[in-house]
């Protein structure tokens, strides 16, 4: 895998979304209906109402905001 091929895994596809309960920013990525992929930041992370302390953060809220996001069109499955 090249560099940018590398990249374009790790980055590519992610859209910003915020949490409608806390508005932690986060990206986000929906790879299928099943798939989503999330990547906090640490201002994400304290930001966040669940306080999260899981090895992989999950958030009911934040959920419900993506889905509602993919209802909506503003956030594409690819």
């Amino acid at each position: 895998m090249t560099l940018t091929e590398r990249q374009e895994y790790l980055e590519g596809g992610f859209a910003e979304l915020s949490c409608r309960r806390c508005c932690a920013l986060v990206r986000v990525r929906k790879s299928s209906p099943q798939q989503t992929s999330v990547q906090w930041t640490t201002a994400a992370t304290s930001m966040c109402a669940a306080k999260l302390n899981a090895l992989v953060p999950t958030c009911s809220d934040l959920r419900a905001s993506i889905d509602d996001a993919v209802r909506a069109g503003k956030l594409e499955v690819s």
